[in-house]
Formats: structure tokens, sequence, C-alpha cells
């Protein structure tokens, strides 16, 4: 018998990044009717991608209502999407679900947002004591994306 996705991802079982990454795309294209795939380079600036659309996925361990977008991320995203003439998507998956945020329709308004800085590591890696300046916008709930499952792509 397969496991639900969400039990899955929200009962501590151990994954890793691929492994969530792998999970989420199962789950979507089967609930929304896609055809996602992951991408081939593990240095692409998206996790995947269909004919349509390039998603990149954060996991997160706890709920917090407003997402964070790296910079450096975003701008990426856009430039790509552009190039590949694609729609960009932002997904954060924490303990509430998922929050999807279509970034072509939140860019001028994240453009000309305040920028937040933080002082964390420079990879993921909590152990590490030498810290650097991250750049980030803040993406509220009331920019979230609804997803509808009558139709055969994402919002």
């Amino acid at each position: 018998m397969k496991k639900n996705i969400s039990f899955i991802m929200q009962n501590d079982i151990i994954m890793n990044e691929e492994q969530k990454v792998l999970l989420s795309i199962e789950y979507f294209n089967k609930k929304y009717n896609l055809n996602l795939t992951k991408t081939a380079n593990q240095y692409e600036y998206w996790d995947a991608e269909d004919k349509e659309l390039i998603i990149e996925f954060k996991f997160r361990n706890s709920f917090y209502s407003d997402k964070y977008i790296q910079i450096d991320k975003f701008l990426n995203l856009i430039m790509a999407a552009e190039y590949y003439k694609k729609t960009p998507y932002y997904c954060v998956k924490d303990s509430k679900g998922y929050h999807f945020y279509n970034l072509e329709q939140q860019k001028t308004t994240l453009l000309n947002s305040k920028i937040i800085t933080k002082r964390v590591s420079y990879q993921t890696d909590f152990n590490k004591k030498d810290k650097i300046n991250k750049y980030f916008y803040s993406l509220k709930p009331t920019q979230q994306t609804q997803l509808n499952e009558r139709r055969t792509t994402l919002l």
C-alpha cells in the first residue's frame, strides 16, 4: 500500500532533498494532472519543470506565515523562465502544506519591495559558525497562487 505524501513528509521520516522533490513532483502530477519532471542537472536554479513552467521547491520543518526567497534565486528563476519561455513558481513545503507563488505575477511587487538582510550560514549547514549576509524578499500569504484541481495547469 502506497503511503500518502503529506503523511510521509510530515511524520519525521528522514528524507534527503532529492527524495522530497521526487515525492512532490509525483504528488503534483497526480493531483493537478501535470507532467513535471525533475531537472537533470543538480546545479539548475529550479527543481522541476514541464513544457510550461519551472518550479523551485523549498522544504521547511516549521510554518511561518511569510515565506522568504533569496533575491539571487528569485532573479535567476525569473531570467531562466524568460529565456525558456516558461512561468516560474516558488513552492515552500512546511508543516501546514504546500505554498505556491507565481514569481512572474509577483515580479514587480517584489522588485519594488523592501530587501530583508539576514545573517546566516553560507550554505545550509547550521553547525558552521561562519555567517554571511544573505538578502531576501518576503512573500506574504496574500501573494500565494491558488491551485485549481479542475484545471490541467497551475493558475
